[in-house]
């Protein structure tokens, strides 16, 4: 036991006194020869670097600490505790110390050569230790693991190690990078289950490529051609494999970043056009319909729906890249755009990212011109260099738009290979006549382009085009014109022949039925039910519908919306013939007139004799101010609105059997097929029709009302319906005007000269 204490003393005052000091200065270093600042956090993961969770402290450090503090039971020198009289047992216990810090120095051992080997790992060949960490990465499971995700971030490093070092770069070092990357991309796609949103990567692998991609683009000569090829030239994110997995959103971000960056240099752009034109004519190539007939033997697609996907991923991939022409063209880089308009992988020559034909031109050219079809604007979407602070969408726009100008004059150029092809026939128009519109009113802004293209003669020189545009310049120009021509054609067949909407017409029945009823609603107060009197009186007021002629496109489909159209005619009839006609029926039958002022309206209505059983005061548009005036005869006050500015703050008073009836009369049979009426409300006898000025009398008839352009583009608007106001013959209406000093409205009435209701109960 003696000498065995003493070697582990020995044992212990080496790892402490000497290993362990030179071995922290290593471990402090840690990272630092691959600029690393995850990989002493790795180690630190390590055992027996490893933390214990309660004491903060490391699993060799503590061994260390117990191994030391052991020593102190061997100074006392206690003598046992207790005696067993069994030789062996209290040999053992006597000598416990020594045997405790025996078996505390062979663990401590132990554990410093395993820790010695750890430090060696992360200190020594860069092959080795990658391979070693890409081991452990492969071995978590979750995802969000934050010691996953220290070990990528690791991984990232070694790659720009052996970037930075590319000039004695270790070729094992590269392949199991390429290959670690390979799988890792690999496999994002194998797990990808989403089938709404695009595939995305984790933050780090697009972090590890653009990061990538600005290294490369920093450095003059790259000796790793591998991992430069693969970061600059999207093919890790757009993937290897021909999986045909959707991008996302997130995905076109990041890889517009990367375009952003690699543009400095013009061979790197080159590269991602090469790998995005293989993936778009391979992996995004168009679906086929599938048709078959179903049982009412109609032919259908079987496929739509998959069709349509595939159709709008294309339409994103290609938006992208028409936005990159217009990033080479802003950044001048005219030979780039040289070497895609003629990049193609056979023969005869395809070219995926460009367009075919005219309308693909014109198209594109209305999609990135017109802001209102963006759910982004574009300089949030596609922001170029020294243009990307808000506002400067109209110079992206316009930079986007010359590229696919120069496409229109690509197409003047071109080679037929094929006997059908016609790369300069005017595109197919749209069939939505609001689209129509909007690509006519883009021609202008397409002809400043074209004229500002066709004078950039260094870019014409670059591309090949000065020739062109030297003997084909006016045909250009012509073929804008006789696009504008053949567009304002189509607008008006498209008008002519539109078939009127049954949903809008609903929708026109609905909103009519709803504001003519509430209008009526106003005055329900004011009439009472019609007797035989009434039927024999003259004195009956008519409020009827309207009949005229409305915008075609207001009542079809796929056209220029018209603000309010289910609603305008019949606000116009509610304002301009019921609250208008009804309250002007007073006037009409009012017997006399007095002008009374604020102070002695009261005394004015008191002379009138009046009692609250048999009265009624009918108020015209009164304010706030005069009706709390009339609170002692609220009970039997009723204010009813007009339309017309003149009757203000006007009253009507009259015996309550006196009041106005109101029938409303349905239409002869004549009018209901004259005008094709449809009957909407019963209770009001409201009829309505929407019908096309199809006969030519109907046409001849309106030509005298209306421009006899309009005629064909016009549909007839009829909201018919005949309410008749019956007033008793012999009634008293008194008026009472209230004098406005702002308005002349004659002499004020003195309160003598008013004549009270005759036979009259006491008030």
């Amino acid at each position: 036991m003696k000498y065995i204490i003493e070697i582990c003393v020995a044992i212990d005052i080496a790892i402490l006194g000497i290993a362990y000091p030179i071995i922290v200065d290593k471990i402090s270093n840690i990272g630092d020869k691959y600029n690393s600042n995850y990989l002493s956090e790795l180690f630190n993961k390590e055992y027996p670097q490893r933390r214990l969770k309660y004491l903060d402290i490391s699993t060799f450090k503590f061994t260390l600490y117990f191994n030391i503090f052991l020593f102190i039971f061997l100074i006392l020198d206690l003598p046992p505790l207790f005696k067993t009289n069994i030789s062996i047992i209290d040999n053992l216990i006597g000598n416990s110390a020594e045997i405790l810090i025996l078996l505390s120095t062979i663990i401590l051992t132990i554990q410093f050569f395993i820790w010695l080997d750890k430090v060696m790992l992360f200190n020594g060949k860069p092959t080795t230790l990658l391979k070693k960490i890409i081991a452990k990465y492969n071995k978590f499971k979750n995802d969000d693991d934050i010691q996953k995700k220290y070990h990528l971030k690791t991984i990232n490093e070694f790659s720009f190690f052996a970037l930075n070092n590319s000039n004695n770069p270790d070729k094992h070092l590269q392949k199991t990078l390429v290959d670690f990357y390979y799988f890792e991309f690999k496999k994002n796609r194998t797990n990808y289950n989403n089938e709404i949103q695009g595939l995305e990567y984790p933050n780090e692998l697009y972090e590890f490529v653009y990061d990538l991609c600005s290294s490369v683009v920093r450095k003059d000569n790259v000796q790793i051609p591998v991992l430069e090829h693969r970061a600059v030239s999207s093919w890790w994110i757009l993937g290897e494999s021909f999986d045909e997995i959707p991008i996302s959103e997130k995905t076109y971000n990041w890889l517009w970043r990367n375009i952003i960056t690699i543009s400095k240099k013009e061979k790197y752009i080159r590269s991602h056009w090469s790998t995005a034109h293989q993936y778009l004519s391979h992996r995004l190539r168009p679906i086929l319909e599938d048709y078959e007939w179903n049982a009412q033997e109609e032919l259908i697609t079987k496929n739509k729906d998959e069709v349509e996907k595939r159709r709008k991923e294309r339409l994103v991939f290609l938006e992208f890249h028409y936005a990159l022409g217009g990033l080479l063209l802003h950044k001048k880089l005219y030979k780039t755009i040289d070497y895609i308009l003629n990049y193609t992988q056979s023969v005869p020559p395809s070219y995926e990212l460009l367009p075919e034909t005219m309308t693909d031109i014109f198209y594109w050219f209305e999609e990135f011109r017109n802001e209102f079809k963006r759910d982004k604007p574009v300089d949030i979407k596609y922001y170029f260099p020294e243009l990307d602070n808000y506002g400067n969408s109209g110079k992206i726009t316009y930079r986007i738009s010359s590229y696919i100008v120069l496409l229109f004059i690509r197409q003047f150029s071109r080679n037929k290979h094929l006997t059908y092809q016609n790369f300069t026939s005017l595109p197919e128009l749209p069939e939505n006549i609001l689209e129509l519109n909007n690509w006519y009113d883009g021609l202008s802004y397409f002809e400043k382009c074209l004229e500002d293209v066709t004078q950039n003669h260094e870019l014409l020189s670059e591309t090949n085009f000065s020739d062109i545009v030297k003997t084909k310049k006016t045909e250009m120009f012509d073929f804008v014109y006789k696009l504008k021509e053949n567009i304002i054609e189509k607008i008006g067949a498209e008008k002519l022949n539109a078939p009127l909407s049954k949903e809008k017409i609903k929708d026109f029945n609905e909103k009519t039925k709803n504001i003519i009823n509430n209008a009526f609603k106003l005055y329900d107060n004011i009439f009472i039910p019609i007797d035989k009197k009434s039927k024999k009186s003259d004195l009956k007021l008519t409020v009827a519908g309207i009949n005229t002629l409305f915008s075609k496109s207001a009542f079809t489909d796929k056209d220029i919306p018209n603000l309010n159209f289910d609603t305008v005619l019949a606000s116009q009839i509610s304002n301009g013939n019921i609250k208008r006609y009804i309250p002007n029926s007073f006037l009409i039958a009012r017997t006399r007139r007095y002008l009374l002022n604020s102070d002695n309206i009261i005394s004015g209505i008191e002379k009138l004799n009046i009692n609250i059983n048999d009265y009624t005061i009918v108020g015209v548009n009164i304010n706030d101010e005069l009706s709390n005036k009339l609170s002692k005869y609220k009970t039997i006050l009723t204010n009813i609105p007009s339309t017309q500015n003149q009757i203000r703050n006007t009253l009507f008073i009259l015996k309550t059997k006196d009041l106005p009836s109101i029938e409303h009369r349905d239409l002869s049979e004549e009018e209901k097929e004259k005008f094709e009426l449809k009957l909407i409300d019963d209770k009001l006898k409201l009829y309505t029709s929407v019908v096309e000025l199809e006969s030519e009398e109907l046409k001849e008839k309106w030509k005298e009302l209306t421009n006899p352009r309009d005629i064909e583009v016009n549909v007839r608007v009829t909201i018919a319906f005949l309410s008749l106001i019956i007033w008793k013959k012999d009634v008293d209406v008194v008026q009472i005007n209230i004098e406005n000093r702002y308005k002349e409205q004659g002499i004020p009435t003195d309160i003598n000269e008013i004549t009270p209701f005759e036979d009259n109960n006491c008030r």
